[in-house]
């Protein structure tokens, strides 16, 4: 009995000079069989070095061929199609040329805005919109309400505070770098406001502010009131004791 035309195949001959797999992989195929796999390591389209799974080809051109009835060889699978479309972006393709970021951004207003730069994690904080975050020490989190990560110059303010910001406080950098959070380049600001002008407005509002800010002023106010300047001298000294009494950020420990 002869035995399969095919190259290392040793079955015999069922029809057409095949042995019954091959004639009726050359069946399922057009007309012309395909090596056994076992004969085939890798995918047989050409730059495509993916494991064999059937009928020559790897598991993703082959998918393909089952869904359009072509491989489409010079269309890139998924993973390899290389790095972003956007130019100076280097992050890996996800869908459409671009890398998820910038499809998103897409998606969302219509246009990746290449000029806007991406959200960068260095591993150690990243960077977003200009502002350095960090991820919160545990022993530190009662700073930030129990935040796991925080913009830095914040919570570089809270430690010199000693307390959490509020919602109406705002952390200024002296030199407009976003990224210096030396505590000497910053300054606390707030954008509290009464919401009135009369007289009894402000001083409730006043009186909160010191509260918040320098309480022993209103302790030392509460003593001139009770025994308050009787002349010039007495009086600038008074005011410069006050001065003393305005709030400094306490510098942070070494």
């Amino acid at each position: 009995m002869a035995a399969c035309s095919i190259e290392g195949c040793e079955r015999k001959v069922y029809s057409k000079g095949w042995c019954e797999p091959h004639y009726r992989r050359a069946l399922r195929n057009g007309g012309e069989p395909t090596p056994d796999r076992q004969s085939r390591t890798t995918c047989s389209i050409e730059g495509c070095d993916k494991p064999h799974d059937a009928r020559g080809l790897c598991h993703g051109h082959l998918q393909r061929q089952n869904r359009t009835g072509d491989p489409l060889a010079d269309v890139p699978l998924r993973g390899t199609r290389g790095i972003c479309s956007v130019v100076g972006c280097s992050q890996p393709v996800n869908g459409k040329d671009m890398c998820r970021s910038h499809r998103n951004r897409t998606r969302a207003k219509g246009d990746p805005r290449p000029e806007v730069p991406l959200q960068a994690n260095p591993g150690d904080g990243w960077i977003s919109h200009g502002y350095k975050g960090v991820p919160v020490p545990e022993e530190l989190r009662w700073l930030t309400n129990g935040e796991a990560a925080a913009l830095e110059h914040r919570l570089v303010m809270a430690q010199m505070l000693g307390r959490p910001l509020t919602s109406a406080e705002s952390v200024h950098h002296r030199n407009g770098d976003r990224l210096d959070n030396r505590p000497e380049n910053l300054e606390l600001w707030s954008r509290y406001q009464p919401t009135g002008q009369r007289v009894k407005d402000k001083i409730e509002w006043a009186v909160q502010i010191l509260a918040w800010y320098a309480p022993l002023v209103i302790i030392e106010g509460l003593r001139l009131a009770a025994d308050p300047p009787r002349n010039r001298e007495e009086s600038t000294r008074a005011t410069d004791d006050l001065e003393g009494l305005m709030w400094q950020p306490r510098p942070l420990s070494e």
